[in-house]
């Protein structure tokens, strides 16, 4: 397993787009939105990230599945990218893997019935719980390449092996001075 992560400045420049999206191969070029925007200079990093990390050209051959997850095909190189205000971080792996970085986020109730089961909700006492919850339940999304339509209150992350959508995934916890960051992995 590699990770790979990039922690920003402050002051960094988000406007400066055009020459990392010139660097993109054309499948890549096609996901990405053409208006300059913050989000679009942290994708485009995350891509960046990945090429810098991949042997050669295997960027250009990166599909994308039915709900838009990233994969090479006829490879056994997996990898997931993840980015919050300031940082993007690249998960690569020999097998399935999602990861999910994020700055501590202050509870948002109004998810709660939606992301999470009740005793998830029940466990939830600051912030740093919070954005612990939701990195993991993420980090296990992004594994299955789904999204929140999946049904995530019919599985808890509490522990670190869960079962989920009918596979035995294992959580762990990624150590990013600053950040709340877990992968899955299936078992």
């Amino acid at each position: 397993m590699k990770i790979a992560y990039k922690i920003l400045s402050d002051d960094f420049d988000y406007s400066n787009q055009e020459e990392f999206y010139a660097q993109m191969p054309d499948n890549i070029k096609a996901v990405l939105g053409d208006k300059n925007s913050k989000k679009r200079m942290m994708s485009l990093l995350g891509w960046k990230l990945l090429n810098e990390n991949l042997p050669e050209d295997l960027l250009q051959q990166v599909k994308f599945e039915d709900k838009g997850k990233p994969f090479i095909p006829n490879s056994d190189i997996y990898f997931n990218i993840s980015n919050t205000k300031g940082a993007i971080i690249l998960i690569i792996h020999d097998a399935p893997i999602g990861i999910d970085l994020e700055t501590i986020r202050e509870p948002r109730e109004i998810i709660y019935n939606r992301v999470f089961c009740q005793e998830e909700i029940d466990s939830i006492k600051s912030a740093e719980d919070f954005t612990k919850l939701w990195t993991r339940k993420e980090s296990v999304v992004k594994l299955f390449g789904g999204g929140i339509s999946m049904g995530l209150k019919e599985f808890s992350v509490l522990k670190d092996e869960v079962m989920a959508f009918g596979r035995r995934v294992k959580i762990s916890k990624v150590e990013i001075e600053g950040f709340v960051c877990h992968s899955a992995t299936f078992v």
